[in-house]
């Protein structure tokens, strides 16, 4: 096996795609010759907090579509 260094540092390249390249990973990077991995999910920025009030017990999962009305509102 021939021993390929980074065209920019002596980092010793070990991945048949970095030695096509000529650069490794870090420094191609560094340089914008590779684009920087993104994040696979995004972190919430403020914790979730569930909603209490009178009409919404804390068991209660979901919303009822269509709301009761009172009787005395009913023909």
């Amino acid at each position: 096996m021939k021993v390929v260094r980074c065209s920019f540092c002596p980092q010793l390249l070990l991945t048949p795609e970095s030695r096509a390249r000529g650069y490794g990973p870090i420094c191609g990077q560094k340089r914008g010759l590779i684009p920087k991995p993104t994040p696979r999910h995004r972190a919430l920025t403020t914790p979730v907090k569930p909603v209490t009030t009178p009409t919404v017990h804390p068991d209660q999962t979901a919303i009822p579509i269509q709301p009761e009305l009172p009787k005395d509102l009913l023909p």
